[in-house]
């Protein structure tokens, strides 16, 4: 059973977030904290915590590295911030810092629930919109529908079916070694392919590879000739 804490300094969100997520997750223990000081007793407590969602606003500090103090409190936990702003380069600093995923206060119920299972199931959560591709999806769908593809191996965005699977792994954070190893390939090989992918995601490493990676999928996924 997951144990998730909903720490945020205004009383209405986190009893409405508690809500929706205790409706959807009836299995899951929510809890709550208000202050900065309520989150570590929790943080602290013998039994784990195994996601906090968290605003910055209740610990003072909107630097990234704040997540530190928590990972000294308890380093198996993961933790999502949530805010009502922030930038996509914002929210990549807050990943690249360690935090496992960011979820904004306008984003409508299901899209939280759907952050939240992406983050206990062990991958990042980031909302659509904050990233690059977060409206190319409505792009493509807007454009004329293309010709029929020569080739059922290709797809919009010029990914073969193999590149189409390393961007999977690569979203959930896998190593390059562990994406050859899942693909029953070289590690070179899938060392060419994330090589390939990071210059097609224009990306300057591999933090924001996955993050971008994930989105990608999501847009893949609704290509009606896919």
């Amino acid at each position: 059973m997951a144990r998730i804490l909903v720490a945020d300094e205004h009383a209405l969100y986190r009893t409405g977030l508690r809500t929706i997520l205790q409706a959807a997750l009836p299995e899951a223990e929510l809890l709550e904290a208000e202050d900065f000081d309520g989150l570590m007793r929790n943080l602290m407590e013998e039994q784990p915590i195994h996601l906090v969602l968290v605003s910055l606003g209740l610990t003072g500090s909107s630097d990234p590295a704040i997540i530190w103090d928590f990972k000294r409190a308890s380093p198996t936990t993961r933790y999502v911030v949530i805010s009502g702003n922030g930038t996509f380069d914002q929210v990549l600093h807050y990943i690249a810092e360690g935090f496992h995923g960011f979820i904004s206060k306008l984003q409508r119920d299901d899209e939280i629930i759907e952050a939240v299972q992406e983050v206990i199931a062990g991958r990042l959560a980031v909302p659509r919109g904050l990233t690059p591709f977060g409206s190319a999806a409505e792009a493509y769908r807007s454009r004329e529908a293309p010709q029929r593809r020569t080739s059922s191996q290709q797809d919009p965005f010029g990914l073969t079916r193999r590149q189409r699977d390393v961007l999977a792994l690569l979203a959930d954070g896998l190593s390059n070694r562990e994406i050859a190893q899942a693909l029953h390939i070289a590690e070179p090989t899938a060392k060419i392919h994330v090589s390939a992918l990071m210059r097609t995601l224009n990306v300057r490493n591999r933090t924001e590879a996955a993050v971008l990676a994930k989105d990608l999928i999501r847009i893949l996924k609704t290509d009606p000739t896919g």
